[in-house]
This record gives C-alpha cells, structure tokens and sequence, in this order.
C-alpha cells in the first residue's frame, strides 16, 4: 500500500469513529469528520502511521500504541512499546470474548504516558472519557463482540478512532509531548546488528 492509499485508508478509518447511535445522517457525520481530520495534521499523521502498522501485520493493540508514540515522541524504544502492548492483543491475552479491546486499551496507555508529568486524576478522566467514546462508537468495548459483530472488518478502524481521540484529548488539555522523533526506531536495533 503506497503513502496515499494509506492517507486515505487512514481518513476513511477515522471516518467509521461515528457514534452507532448519532442523531445526524451518517454521511453529514462521516463528511464533517474527515473535513475535521483533514484541518488537523497530527491526527493525520497518527492515522497514516497506524495505517500502516496495521497494513504491516501489527495487531491493534500495537499498532495503537506504536503509531501513537511514533507520530508524538517517547523515551521507549520500539521493542519496549511492542513488548509491553503485545499482551493486549485479541481483547487482553486473545480472550475475544471477555476481553477489551486492545486498540482502546492501548489509547488509555498512551494517556497515561503522555499525561505522566501532570497528575494521575487527569489521566483517570482522560481515561474514562476515551472509554466512553469508545463505547458510544462501537455501542460495546468487548473485543469479541465487536469481532462478532463486525467480522473483523472494523479492528483498524478501532485503532484509527483511538488514536484521533488521543491527539484530540491531549491536544485539548495542551499537554506538553517529546518532540518527535525522539527515538531512533530502527538504528538501535540495527547498530546491534551490525557488531
């Protein structure tokens, strides 16, 4: 998939974050969202860069994260953001029908990263405002019953709809990010290599 097909794989994924329940026509809503993403470039860049970790295999929980913290800045190195979102996978540890969804869980750990230097009630509000939307859009936050109920065919819309919400929720409360990149994704594990 080329950098424009995921732009505009990305737009449309954002495009299916419209409450299951809206009082407006969906296509007036999915318009004035990607109008809205359109303005903003940092949830562009979150969607593309989720879009294509998705595209490249990454599970949701992953992907969230990883696209979350490559697009805003971290001190974790890739592996480390891998490793510590990869038991989230498949609604925490593959348990489909109990378990939340790993896109929304990874969206409550990036709120937690990023608001770390404030205080722990802003994140806890943070938290259940990103739940609540989550819950509002997909009418569950059950990955199994959204997997059921979908097939599947809205997971990267799940992590396209967390990460917009990230940026929005951090951007509202202008909390101060890293400056990306701020980690060298690749040349760490490939200077290893090299000696």
């Amino acid at each position: 998939m080329d950098r424009k097909q995921l732009y505009i794989a990305g737009i449309l994924g954002t495009a299916l974050c419209v409450p299951v329940h809206s009082e407006e026509p969906p296509s007036l809503v999915i318009y004035e969202n990607v109008l809205r993403n359109m303005d903003n470039e940092m949830k562009e860049k979150v969607n593309l860069s989720i879009a294509q970790l998705r595209e490249e295999g990454y599970s949701c929980s992953q992907a969230t994260l990883l696209g979350l913290c490559r697009t805003l800045g971290s001190n974790l190195t890739e592996a480390q953001i891998k490793a510590i979102s990869s038991g989230l996978r498949g609604g925490i540890g593959r348990t489909f029908e109990d378990g939340t969804c790993g896109a929304l869980t990874a969206g409550v750990m990036a709120l937690g990263l990023y608001t770390a230097s404030s205080d722990d009630e802003k994140a806890v509000a943070l938290s259940k405002e990103l739940f609540e939307h989550f819950k509002k859009t997909y009418g569950t936050v059950k990955c199994g019953d959204i997997v059921g109920k979908f097939k599947f065919t809205k997971c990267t819309g799940c992590c396209l709809c967390m990460g917009e919400k990230v940026v929005e929720l951090l951007q509202r409360e202008n909390i101060q990010l890293p400056q990306a990149p701020t980690v060298a994704w690749n040349d760490i594990t490939e200077n290893k290599q090299r000696l």
